[in-house]
C-alpha cells in the first residue's frame, strides 16, 4: 500500500490509462492524416476552413478589402460567419506559430472530446465498453477524422458540447449553460442545447434553474452586437448565411443536386439522414442526449445545404456512437472496424489536396498577415 496516498501503488496512474490511450490515439490518428504531406504541410494548412480561421485569428475580424481571400467570396463581411471561440484559441496558442496553432487546437480539443465522451459513457450513460466506444468515436465517421486534423472548429465544438452535457447530467445547470454558450459561440447549432435543457428541466419541474439557460444564447447575442458595430446589422450572420436559411423547407438542397444531375448524391444523403435519425431514436433511454439530438436533427433537416455530412458531426457522438452502441461493441463490428479506419484515412488523404486555398493566394494571405516566414510548400 502507498501509505501517504492511502491507496495501492500505481492505482493513481492506472486509473488514467484509458484517457492516456485516447490522447495517444487522437494524436496518432491526426499524424497519420498528415503523413503523406509531412514534407509539404502547406497542403494541410490550406485546407478549408483553415485559411479563413487563420485570417480571423490574426486580424480579429478586420473588414479588410485587401484580404487576398476575397478572391473567393468578394465580401469582407463573409468572415463574420466564423464564430470566435476557435480562432481565439488559435490566437492564444499562436506563440508556437499561427499555422501550427490551427492544428494544435483541433487535435487537443479532439482529445478532450474523446475523454469527455468516455467519462459520459462510463459514469453517466453507463454504456457498454466505454473505452472502446470512445476509441470508435475518434474514427467514425470519416469526415470527423479529417476535420479534427485540420483548421476547423468541429473538435472545439464537440469538446464544449460534451462538457456541457456532462455538467448538466450532474445537475450543474448554470455551468452547463455557460459551456453551452461557448459551444454556440463556436458553431451555432449549440443553440439547440437551450430547448433540450428546457424540456428536461420542465419534465423534472426544476423551474428555478430555467433562467440559467439564457447563458446558452447570451454569448451569441454579444457576438451579434459586435457584428452590428462592424456592419450596422445585428443579424448580419444570418444575412451572410441566407442561402442556407431562406427557404426553411425540409431537404431543400435535394433539388439543387437534381439540377446538377448529381442524383447519386441524393441517395447518399437520404441514407445518411436515415442512419442519424434512427440513431437518435435509439437513445430515447438517455434523456439529455436524446433531447439535444432531437432538436439538432430537427434544425438540420431545414438547412438548405449539401454539407449535411459535415453538419451532422454535431450529433455524431450521441446519434452514431451512443445510438448504435450495441452494434459497435459486437464482435462482428470489431472485426471490420480496422477496414473502416483505413478507409477513413484514404478519404482524408484523397480529400486534403482537393479542397484547399490556391497556393498563390494562400502565400499572399500569409504576407498580408505578416507571417510569410511561416510559409511551407
Amino acid at each position: 500500500m502507498d501509505e501517504a496516498a492511502g491507496r495501492p501503488p500505481g492505482k493513481g496512474v492506472a486509473r488514467w490509462r484509458v484517457e492516456a490511450a485516447l490522447v495517444l490515439a487522437t494524436l496518432l490518428g491526426s499524424v497519420l492524416v498528415w503523413l503523406p504531406y509531412w514534407s509539404r504541410m502547406g497542403t494541410v494548412y490550406r485546407f478549408w476552413d483553415g485559411p479563413n480561421y487563420l485570417f480571423v485569428a490574426k486580424s480579429l475580424y478586420a473588414l479588410d478589402t485587401g484580404n487576398p481571400l476575397l478572391a473567393y467570396v468578394y465580401d469582407p463581411k463573409y468572415y463574420l460567419v466564423h464564430l470566435p471561440v476557435y480562432p481565439l484559441l488559435v490566437r492564444l496558442f499562436s506563440f508556437i506559430g499561427w499555422q501550427r496553432a490551427l492544428l494544435v487546437v483541433s487535435v487537443g480539443m479532439a482529445a478532450a472530446a474523446a475523454i469527455l465522451f468516455y467519462r459520459l459513457a462510463r459514469d453517466v450513460w453507463r454504456l457498454p465498453s466505454p473505452g472502446w466506444l470512445a476509441f470508435v468515436f475518434l474514427f467514425l465517421p470519416p469526415r470527423w477524422v479529417l476535420y479534427r486534423s485540420v483548421g476547423a472548429s468541429e473538435s472545439t465544438y464537440l469538446a464544449l458540447l460534451l462538457a456541457s452535457l456532462f455538467l448538466f447530467e450532474k445537475g450543474r445547470t448554470g455551468r452547463a449553460a455557460l459551456l453551452g454558450g461557448l459551444a454556440t459561440l463556436t458553431r451555432i447549432p449549440g443553440l439547440m442545447l437551450a430547448p433540450a435543457y428546457l424540456v428536461i428541466l420542465a419534465q423534472k419541474k426544476r423551474w428555478r434553474e430555467v433562467p440559467w439557460l439564457l447563458l446558452v444564447g447570451l454569448p451569441l447575442a454579444g457576438y451579434f452586437a459586435f457584428c452590428a458595430l462592424k456592419t450596422g446589422s445585428f443579424f448580419e450572420y444570418f444575412a451572410i448565411h441566407s442561402d442556407k436559411t431562406a427557404t426553411l423547407v425540409p431537404f431543400a438542397f435535394v433539388s439543387h443536386f437534381f439540377k446538377q444531375g448529381l442524383y447519386h448524391q441524393v441517395e447518399f444523403y437520404i441514407l445518411l439522414g436515415l442512419v442519424y435519425a434512427v440513431g437518435v431514436g435509439r437513445i430515447r433511454d438517455l434523456e439529455v442526449p436524446f433531447a439535444y439530438s432531437f432538436f439538432e436533427i430537427l434544425l438540420l433537416i431545414f438547412m438548405a445545404t449539401e454539407e449535411w455530412s459535415r453538419y451532422f458531426l454535431v450529433i455524431a457522438p450521441t446519434a452514431l456512437i451512443a445510438g448504435y452502441r450495441d452494434i459497435l461493441v459486437s464482435k462482428a463490428f470489431r472485426w471490420v472496424f480496422p477496414v473502416a479506419i483505413l478507409m477513413s484515412f484514404v478519404y482524408a488523404w484523397g480529400t486534403l489536396p482537393l479542397n484547399g486555398c490556391r497556393p498563390d493566394i494562400y502565400g499572399h494571405l500569409l504576407y498580408h498577415l505578416g507571417i510569410l516566414r511561416e510559409f511551407t510548400p
